[in-house]
């Protein structure tokens, strides 16, 4: 992520610090890359799901991004890994996309290194967000 600190729902992370575990020890590949991320999420400032800025990506929300490459805006909701699809616009927190995302902000611009080499988009609204819905957990 582009920005520095992020601001994640106390809940998410408790849920994900074990979904990292299970994918370092399986994917040994990624093993560096995880291994930051859960580094990033534990130095990251986790709040009660109350108090998540209602402007916050958080697990299961649904954003709006536009790329840097002009593809124009896109729909997409960060997920789970075994939720993942594609073609449904599913990211899964566990691939460089998703990860830079978690507690990224409407307006901020969110990088990452994809497989065709560094990609940045901008958040330009959020749709959903199961906090600010009264629906996280």
């Amino acid at each position: 992520m582009c920005t520095a600190t992020r601001i994640l729902s106390a809940d998410d992370r408790e849920r994900l610090i074990p979904v990292i575990d299970r994918a370092r020890d399986s994917w040994v590949t990624y093993a560096p890359y995880l291994e930051r991320f859960r580094h990033d999420l534990r130095r990251g400032r986790a709040v009660p799901p109350e108090r998540v800025p209602g402007d916050a990506i958080t697990m299961n929300s649904r954003f709006v991004l536009s790329h840097r490459r002009g593809d124009g805006p896109i729909c997409y909701t960060l997920v789970y890994p075994e939720e993942a699809s594609v073609q449904l616009g599913k990211v899964s927190i566990l691939s460089p996309m998703g990860a830079a995302l978690l507690g990224a902000r409407v307006g901020d611009e969110v990088c990452w290194v994809s497989i065709d080499g560094p990609e940045a988009a901008k958040v330009e609204r959020l749709l959903y967000q199961p906090e600010a819905a009264g629906s996280a957990r």
